[in-house]
C-alpha cells in the first residue's frame, strides 16, 4: 500500500487502532495485540453482546481511517467466537498474541492524564428510572440515566455537567450506551422482556462525528430490539437551529428508533421539532422535583405543553413525580408517561416490563420515604 514506508505505518496503525478500541471498551474486557490485528476478550456477562460489539468497533474503526488519505483503503473486519480455557490457549498461539502484550483498560498515558484532570467523570454508573405508561397502565420502560458518585454525592444525567466540555459529555453518553444496550441484550437472550430510553444530551448527537459514533451503535443491533429503544434528547438550548434537529431525528427515524425531548422549561420552544417525529415531551419541573402541590398557574402552563404536543401529533411525559396528588393533577390534564419517586424508585439494573394498575397507584400513601442512594458508594 504505502512502499517501503509500510512496517513505520503498520506500526502507527496498530498503536492508533489499540487505542481507538480500548476507548470502547469497558474495564473488565482485556485487549491484546496479535500478528496481524486484535483480539478482546469481553466479560463473561457480556458474551451476548461480544459479536454486535466487535461489529461496532470494527465499523467505526473503518469510518475513521476513511477521512486519512494514506489509510482510507484499509479494510478492517472482525469476527466472534466463545472458546474455552484451552481453546483460547491455543487460539493465542495461532495468532501470535504475545503473553504480556494486553492491555489494561484504564491504563494508557493520554486516559491517566484525562484523569487527573477530571476525576469524578471516568467512573460512569447507570440508574435506571421505570417510566411508566398511563394508557397501557404498566411500567414498559426506563430513563437510562448516567450516575457518579463525587466526593459521596449522587450526580444523575446531565444537570451537573461542565458546561463547555462537550467531549466529557459525549464519552458519558457512549459509556451509557454500551452498558444499557449490552444488558438490553443479554436480557432478551434470556427470554426476558425489557426496554430501556437512553439520554443522550444535544450537544452528543449535534456534533456529526459524536453522532456517527453513537448511532454506529444502534445501527449494530439485532434489528427486532429496535423496538425496545427509545432516545430521550436532552439539553436542547433555546434557538436550536431546526436543520440540526432535522438531522438528529432522521436517521432515528430510518432506524425505526422512537425520540423524546427533554423540556427544560414548560415554555421551550417544541415547535422547532415540528416533523422530526417526536414520540414525547417533557421533563422533570421543578416543582415537580421538590414535591411540592401543582398550582393554579402551573396547571396552565402544563395544560398549554399537553395542547402544544398535540398539535405536534405527540404525547407529553413528566419525571421526577414525587406525590399521588401531583400524579392526578397531571393525569387530568393529559399526561401520559410519569417516573418519579412516586412511580418506582431508582434502580441499579434493567426492570422488565411489568404491569401496574391505576388501583395499585391510587392505593400509595402520598407522604414517601426519601429513597436511599441507588448506587453504593465509589
Amino acid at each position: 500500500m504505502a512502499g517501503s514506508r509500510w512496517e513505520d505505518l503498520k506500526s502507527k496503525i496498530f498503536d492508533v487502532s489499540e487505542a481507538f478500541i480500548a476507548r470502547r471498551l469497558q474495564p473488565s474486557d482485556v485487549l491484546f495485540r496479535c500478528d496481524e490485528g486484535f483480539l478482546v476478550i469481553f466479560d463473561t456477562e457480556r458474551a451476548n453482546a461480544a459479536e454486535a460489539q466487535a461489529a461496532w468497533i470494527s465499523e467505526e474503526l473503518n469510518r475513521f481511517y476513511v477521512g486519512d488519505e494514506i489509510f482510507r483503503k484499509l479494510k478492517v473486519s472482525s469476527r466472534a467466537l466463545r472458546l474455552d480455557q484451552s481453546e483460547l490457549a491455543a487460539f493465542f498461539a495461532a495468532q501470535g498474541v504475545s503473553q504480556v502484550s494486553d492491555t489494561k483498560l484504564g491504563d494508557s498515558e493520554g486516559q491517566k492524564e484525562e484523569q487527573a484532570l477530571h476525576p469524578e467523570t471516568l467512573r460512569t454508573r447507570v440508574a435506571y428510572e421505570p417510566v411508566y405508561d398511563l394508557t397501557r397502565q404498566a411500567l414498559i420502560s426506563s430513563f437510562c440515566l448516567p450516575v457518579r458518585n463525587v466526593g459521596g454525592v449522587l450526580r444523575f444525567g446531565h444537570r451537573h455537567e461542565y458546561p463547555f466540555e462537550a467531549h466529557v459529555t459525549a464519552q458519558r453518553d457512549f459509556d451509557v450506551q454500551m452498558l444499557v444496550l449490552d444488558a438490553l441484550e443479554a436480557c432478551w437472550a434470556k427470554g426476558h422482556s425489557a426496554a430501556v430510553c437512553l439520554t443522550p444530551h444535544y450537544r452528543t448527537l449535534v456534533e456529526p462525528h459524536d453522532r456517527q459514533e453513537y448511532y454506529a451503535r444502534l445501527r449494530a443491533l439485532p434489528e427486532h430490539l429496535h423496538k425496545a429503544v427509545t432516545i430521550r434528547i436532552d439539553g436542547t438550548p433555546d434557538g436550536a437551529p431546526i436543520s440540526r434537529l432535522q438531522e438528529i431525528t432522521g436517521t432515528l427515524r430510518t432506524l425505526k428508533i422512537k425520540c423524546l425531548v427533554q423540556c427544560h422549561t414548560l415554555e421551550f420552544e417544541i415547535e422547532r421539532y415540528e416533523g422530526c417525529g417526536v414520540q414525547a415531551f417533557g421533563g422533570a419541573m421543578k416543582d415537580l422535583t421538590r414535591g411540592s402541590p401543582i398550582g393554579s398557574d402551573l396547571q396552565d402552563k402544563l395544560a398549554q405543553l399537553v395542547a402544544r404536543a398535540a398539535r405536534l401529533g405527540a404525547d407529553t411525559y413528566a419525571a421526577a413525580v414525587a406525590r399521588q396528588t401531583s400524579f392526578m393533577v397531571l393525569r387530568e390534564l393529559g399526561v401520559r408517561w410519569y417516573s418519579g419517586p412516586f412511580i418506582a424508585p431508582l434502580l441499579t439494573r434493567l426492570p422488565l416490563v411489568q404491569p401496574l394498575s391505576l388501583s395499585m397507584l391510587s392505593e400509595r400513601s402520598d407522604t414517601l420515604e426519601p429513597q436511599a442512594a441507588p448506587l453504593p458508594a465509589e
